[in-house]
């Protein structure tokens, strides 16, 4: 059987499809596409990878053949009739984690300049930022457009408390020792992808448990950040805590997604060996929750000794 050459792709495409695949915020047909183009690119064969991969010789074909045509544009849904073309959301934000790179010369990523890289409009670039409520300051940061803003670089996730409809995450603050090249590149970072969104909580409520998990972060060897969305009583408990043990809340407005933010700063967090291993054991805990209940878990590598 012949085997066709592999498919030229050059640097920066190669990077980015590589982000697509391992940052855990691009979506699944965008995943795929993109491992196509990279085992294509490595010279494996259309049987070898829709073996891998659990799709038709004509999938691999269109594919390759689609990126070969038009570049890495051509890996996006092609508008429906009557419909404006999609973008891909979780792209734009997985690149906005990552710096810009030196061969464009800017510090850091502004919406034309990141609209032009990933062949979009910088129109689009800043729906999805606004959506996903990024905010990338002059220096390079990505910052969270909660009230108050969420800035500064996050060290660790070390509590999250589910029980609707009351949602917290607790994270720490620590700058990357050892310089740039001690940070994790995006493509990765440990990110928890959609698992929030797909865990059954049961039918909600759960007195006291908010009041306990602020108990077990109060422990915490600092005082956390607490990203929240909650209202009424819960709010006001929040509040009234975080006043007294010194921990800062950091509210998601009702136009946001809690959840969404949850992601970013998941992978935010994975750009130290410490927060990835933070983010791993959050995994580990979810990945661990009995169905049909409230998920309440703070680490305990982080907490102060008695």
């Amino acid at each position: 059987m012949r085997i066709p050459p592999p498919l030229p792709v050059d640097a920066r495409d190669a990077e980015i499809l590589r982000e697509w695949v391992e940052s855990n915020l691009a979506g699944a047909a965008a995943v795929r596409r993109a491992r196509i183009v990279l085992l294509a690119a490595a010279g494996r064969g259309t049987a070898s990878i829709a073996d891998e991969l659990g799709c038709s010789k004509q999938t691999v074909i269109t594919w390759r053949e689609r990126y070969r045509a038009e570049g890495i544009a051509g890996l996006r849904d092609a508008p429906r009739s009557g419909r404006p073309s999609t973008v891909d959301a979780a792209a734009v934000i997985g690149r906005t984690l990552a710096p810009p790179p030196p061969r464009l010369g800017a510090p850091r990523w502004t919406t034309r300049l990141l609209g032009a890289e990933l062949g979009i409009s910088n129109v689009a670039v800043a729906n999805v930022w606004r959506s996903w409520g990024v905010l990338p300051d002059a220096g390079g940061r990505v910052r969270l457009d909660t009230e108050p803003v969420l800035d500064g670089a996050v060290g660790a996730v070390v509590g999250l408390h589910l029980a609707p409809p009351v949602r917290v995450l607790a994270l720490l603050w620590s700058e990357p020792a050892g310089g740039p090249e001690a940070v994790v590149p995006v493509p990765k970072r440990p990110g928890i992808g959609t698992r929030l969104a797909e865990l059954d909580l049961g039918p909600g409520g759960d007195p006291g448990g908010l009041a306990a998990f602020l108990d077990r972060t109060e422990a915490l060897s600092e005082p956390p950040a607490l990203l929240a969305d909650a209202a009424g009583a819960d709010a006001a408990l929040l509040a009234d805590r975080a006043a007294r043990s010194g921990a800062a809340v950091h509210a998601v407005p009702a136009d946001l997604s809690w959840t969404r933010m949850v992601r970013v700063v998941c992978v935010l967090a994975g750009a130290t060996a410490v927060g990835g291993d933070s983010v791993r054991a959050l995994r580990a805990a979810l990945a661990a929750h009995v169905p049909g209940a409230p998920f309440s878990w703070v680490t305990q590598t982080a907490a102060a000794q008695p």
